[in-house]
């Protein structure tokens, strides 16, 4: 449900430093929303002391990051604020500004008490120094940068839930699994999973053993107080992954469990309590919104005096510094390029927060803060995940028509396609021709399209930069539709704002403005350019995750399926391979698809 909102300007003072904000009224909850302007906590002017006022309390920091996805070397522009930085990211940076951010806290605040905390989606469509290695990689950074508690974002469940838990314990692989994996070290990454809302249909209870919360002891001059720390799952995860990977599970309302939860801390004294959450959240435009919102305005109507004082917020990919009520919210963007750092004091009479102060910032580039070295261990640790992978990654499989990037979603065009997507719809399409299932259309979900096509000074493409824009895996298949369940799979993309949007092959449309949501489907032509006819069935190409409803494309679920052409990993190296072969080579489609009309 999406609810309108007045904003205004006001002033709000923290730690003696007054920001300018701005306040939203959204329902009955007030939403301030701040804009970080400095890069580095130790500019941060309310970073520089503790108030007066908080000098008898205990202080505590909170570390979080989120959608790292394996991003080890990812780097790239990163937004917060009102600020852009370049090239921002790589796991062996962040570690390095993470240990500055807690030194710092340290020195202001004579506190030992700093948490490290992941919000979800840890692994996951990511490259191939992460994947090869089945993301173990993953956990072995995040061991050497002592995260101790994290949750469960949608892609802890890409290969299963069993196989996620497996790499988080440090357990053996499958006698089956490739022998990069097999080769590699297995050792626990010691971090508590904590989630409240996921529970298995049998039994009723967490799987794993994972906790709904844990609470932490935190001690400063000789006095200690509890804090409370619940987990939580998006409960879209059934839209977000492949039946098989959920069907054993059932996913709790947000709100409800961090009531339910939040009354059981106060019960055993518990008065502070912290969220790590994997639902969404976005600070743009001086207005905070997304799930996360709505789901601590549900909480406050049934649990009005929770002891919610921060909410790490996940899921998507989106730059948030605000306070919704008395809790305050943020959420790092993702793949590692930026982190926020939250600083809160405690009493130790009532156990409650007395103060809480949340920022964002990003893990600099080289280029713009050569004082900071990378740390050493995590680089160790990525170098050798490089080293163990080069082999297969550095394997050309193709040339392109020309020395240049084919850009993926980073880079959509007004309409919403991107080159690398709809790159990957045409291979879709093209394999499932020579498969001989003769399909008209082709269609896939933006979100596993994970990267640019990186392009060698050469010409040439690489296996890794292929697998980095394809790295789920996920089976194709060719079923059958009806005009109108095609225009109802093309609306679906408007119902949401376009938060979710398909890549298309083999058909183009056109689209206009309309009332009941922000654009609706008018014309649909085949690439011979008919019109398709709603009471007319077609052969469409999609993934295995699209034909189970995923991203709540409804259309799409339960259409009989007339055949399978493999993964779309694979089929997306054989179409590389087959283009390189043509007189073009590999080139990008123009992005001419999908045409706005008044």
């Amino acid at each position: 449900m999406r609810l309108k909102f007045l904003s205004g300007v006001v002033p709000l003072v923290l730690f003696g430093f007054i920001v300018t904000s701005h306040s939203v009224i959204y329902a009955d909850v007030q939403i301030t929303n701040n804009v970080d302007n400095y890069s580095k906590p130790s500019l941060e002017p309310d970073y520089q002391k503790t108030d007066t006022s908080n000098s008898k309390d205990i202080a505590v920091q909170f570390l979080g990051i989120n959608d790292l996805h394996g991003g080890l070397e990812t780097t790239g522009p990163v937004d917060i604020g009102t600020k852009t930085y370049e090239d921002a990211g790589t796991v062996g940076r962040l570690a390095a500004y993470l240990n500055q951010a807690q030194s710092q806290f340290k020195k202001v605040t004579k506190s030992d008490n700093s948490l490290r905390i992941e919000a979800g989606d840890i692994v996951g469509g990511a490259p191939a120094n992460s994947s090869l290695l089945a993301h173990e990689s993953t956990m072995h950074v995040l061991k050497a940068m002592n995260f101790k508690i994290g949750t469960l974002g949608n892609h802890e469940f890409d290969q299963g839930l069993p196989e996620f838990n497996r790499i988080l314990t440090g357990g053996e692989p499958s006698s089956q699994t490739d022998s990069l994996v097999k080769k590699y070290a297995h050792y626990s990454s010691g971090i508590d999973m904590v989630v409240a809302n996921v529970i298995n249909k049998k039994d009723h209870k967490i799987p794993y053993g994972y906790k709904p919360y844990i609470i932490k002891t935190v001690k400063q001059n000789n006095k200690t107080a509890k804090i409370g720390i619940i987990g939580l799952e998006t409960s879209t995860l059934p839209s977000l992954t492949l039946y098989k990977n959920y069907k054993d599970y059932q996913v709790l309302d947000e709100a409800d469990t961090i009531a339910k939860y939040d009354k059981i801390l106060r019960d055993k004294g518990v008065n502070a309590v912290v969220v790590v959450g994997h639902t969404g959240v976005q600070s743009k435009d001086k207005t905070t919104s997304g799930p996360t919102v709505d789901i601590l305005q549900k909480l406050n109507k049934i649990d009005p005096n929770n002891n919610v004082g921060l909410y790490i917020a996940a899921h998507s990919h989106q730059y948030a510094n605000a306070q919704v009520g008395n809790t305050h919210v943020v959420q790092a963007v993702y793949t590692g390029k930026a982190y926020d750092n939250s600083w809160a004091y405690v009493s130790s009479k009532t156990g409650k927060f007395t103060k809480v102060s949340t920022h964002v910032y990003p893990v600099l580039s080289k280029k713009d803060d050569s004082e900071t070295k990378a740390d050493k261990k995590v680089v160790s640790i990525v170098k050798d995940a490089d080293k163990r992978v080069k082999s297969k990654v550095n394997n050309v499989i193709g040339y392109a028509g020309k020395a240049e990037t084919i850009t993926g979603r980073l880079h959509n065009s007004a309409s919403m396609e991107n080159q690398a997507g709809e790159m990957v719809a045409d291979a879709q399409l093209f394999e499932a021709q020579k498969a001989g299932l003769k399909p008209d259309f082709a269609f896939t979900n933006t979100g596993g399209v994970r990267s640019d096509l990186v392009v060698k000074s050469n010409k040439a493409i690489t296996w890794g930069s292929a697998i980095a824009v394809q790295p789920f895996g996920n089976i194709l298949q060719v079923v059958d539709m009806t005009g109108a369940q095609i225009r109802q799979a093309l609306n679906e993309q408007y119902d949401e704002d376009q938060h979710y949007y398909l890549q298309i092959a083999g058909l183009s449309y056109s689209y206009a403005k309309d009332e009941n949501q922000a654009y609706v489907v008018k014309d649909i032509w085949n690439s011979q350019g008919q019109l398709v006819a709603d009471d007319q069935t077609y052969r469409v190409v999609i993934n295995d995750f699209l034909h189970g409803a995923g991203d709540n494309f409804h259309a799409f679920k339960d259409t009989k399926i007339v055949g399978a052409i493999g993964t779309d990993t694979e089929t997306f190296v054989k179409y590389i391979k087959a283009m390189t072969k043509t007189e073009h080579k590999v080139v990008a489609p123009t992005l001419n698809r999908k045409k706005l009309v008044e």
